[in-house]
């Protein structure tokens, strides 16, 4: 039973947790930076308001892959430019309708994106199949539903603002900045 298991428990406010955030280097482009830290605070933030992932658990997100790469306070001193992009970007989450919205990622398209009921069933309005030009010719490593890194970071090697390649990949999304500290 989960009870008689032995759980190492980091807990630490969101912003400080994005700091750990692996999913992406430090020598990255930064609009990619600050897009893939909003899209990982936005996952965070809808999971733990509906303590969806781990309900039965003592804690809201795991550290491994299968949800967000964390690797801790050691990962944060090695990228500053992560951090930078958590600070560019603090609070501010992606919304649909005024409600959290809920942002999967994953590592690359073959040159689209897919529709969440295509994978998943059910309907999700912002998480719907657009193009991504620079994946076209690359093999589908992931799910393909909401942001592809690839695409994303090439986008943002393109001159697209993070802001823009968010909703580019979410359609019909709000930014929404929920607290400063």
């Amino acid at each position: 039973e989960y009870k008689d298991r032995t759980w190492v428990i980091n807990e630490l406010p969101l912003e400080e947790y994005l700091y750990g955030l692996a999913e992406t280097s430090n020598i990255s482009h930064s609009d990619y930076q600050k897009a893939l830290v909003t899209v990982a605070r936005t996952y965070a933030t809808y999971h733990y308001e509906r303590a969806t992932k781990y309900k039965n658990e003592y804690f809201h997100i795991s550290s491994y892959s299968w949800d967000q790469v964390y690797n801790g306070e050691g990962h944060e001193e090695r990228s500053p430019r992560i951090v930078e992009a958590v600070e560019d970007t603090r609070g501010i989450t992606v919304t649909y309708d005024g409600a959290t919205a809920i942002t999967p990622y994953f590592s690359r398209s073959d040159g689209r994106t897919r529709d969440w009921s295509d994978v998943w069933g059910g309907t999700v309005a912002w998480c719907q199949a657009v193009e991504v030009p620079c994946d076209v010719g690359s093999t589908l490593w992931g799910h393909g539903v909401g942001l592809s890194a690839s695409g994303a970071l090439c986008m943002a090697k393109n001159g697209e603002a993070w802001d823009d390649i968010l909703k580019h990949f979410y359609q019909g999304i709000e930014l929404m900045k929920r607290w400063e500290e």
